[in-house]
């Protein structure tokens, strides 16, 4: 067996286990808020924030939920989770209505977080917890 041959050899191996069986490097993207209003759903009476992007953070959340269609995404304000959702298909729109949990919005009430979003704060939008 010659010296391509063995480096070839080792290097297959390296290359699948690259590829597979190993976890995915999580990435984030920062999405820049154009406004945030806080409200009750008009069917639950449940708090939410009516979050409208900034158009090229739109264009940022399109890009990252394209290739994430059936997996889990977490979005925060801050060190706030905000939401967790599994993406049903990419999500192109400006509009974001996110739905405080039992315990709130990470035990902050919507207005404060959509205070937080008016004031100049960001979404981040992560595929880890």
């Amino acid at each position: 067996m010659g010296l391509r041959e063995r480096l070839f050899a080792l290097a297959l191996p390296a290359a699948i286990l690259m590829t597979h069986g190993l976890p995915a490097h999580a990435e984030t993207a920062t999405l820049k808020v154009k406004s945030a209003v806080a409200a009750k759903d008009e069917h639950t009476a449940i708090d939410v924030i009516d979050v409208t992007l900034a158009p090229e953070s739109r264009r940022d959340l399109a890009a990252f939920t394209k290739n994430r269609v059936g997996k889990r995404i977490h979005l925060r304000a801050g060190d706030v989770l905000l939401t967790s959702v599994t993406v049903q298909s990419p999500i192109a729109s400006s509009s974001l209505r996110l739905t405080a949990g039992v315990q709130g919005f990470g035990g902050r009430s919507a207005d404060e977080i959509a205070n937080r979003l008016n004031q100049g704060g960001s979404l981040s939008v992560s595929d880890e917890k």
